[in-house]
């Protein structure tokens, strides 16, 4: 028996554990007088853990998933490397530098000063506003 139901979830036991701190707990084949697995956390191998004990002190618990192999990789990223290859989807260095780089247009436009927004000193609302402050301040 390799699977455990407590309070409505199945764990696993085969795959290890991480708690919400982080600390990982495996089962190490060791059940309790009651029938719970005993799990084991690296850092204190000498003290196991009733599951249910770990899940309400320490949950909950998040199954940790073996990392994938190289060949999953490949897999997951082209499932067929070498067909993508032989049609002729692979790019040399100088062809995908072609490809990435911006194409500059061939008339740039100028700013003229007519593009930019005025200056707020030279509007009269706003110098006008700055006089009633000089104005305030003579009051």
């Amino acid at each position: 028996m390799t699977n455990f139901e407590y309070d409505g979830a199945v764990f696993d036991l085969t795959r290890s554990f991480v708690d919400v701190l982080g600390v990982e707990w495996e089962w190490h084949g060791q059940w309790t007088d009651s029938g719970e697995p005993l799990l084991v956390s690296p850092g204190l191998p000498d003290s196991p853990v009733p599951l249910p004990d770990v899940y309400r002190d320490h949950g909950p618990l998040i199954t940790i998933n073996p990392r994938p192999s190289a060949a999953q990789y490949r897999a997951a990223v082209d499932p067929d490397y070498a067909a993508t290859v032989a049609a002729g989807y692979v790019e040399s260095p100088a062809e995908f530098g072609a490809r990435i780089t911006p194409v500059v247009p061939a008339v740039v436009p100028q700013l003229t000063a007519h593009h930019l927004n005025p200056s707020p000193m030279e509007q009269t609302g706003f110098r006008g506003f700055l006089n009633t402050i000089k104005g305030a301040r003579r009051g």
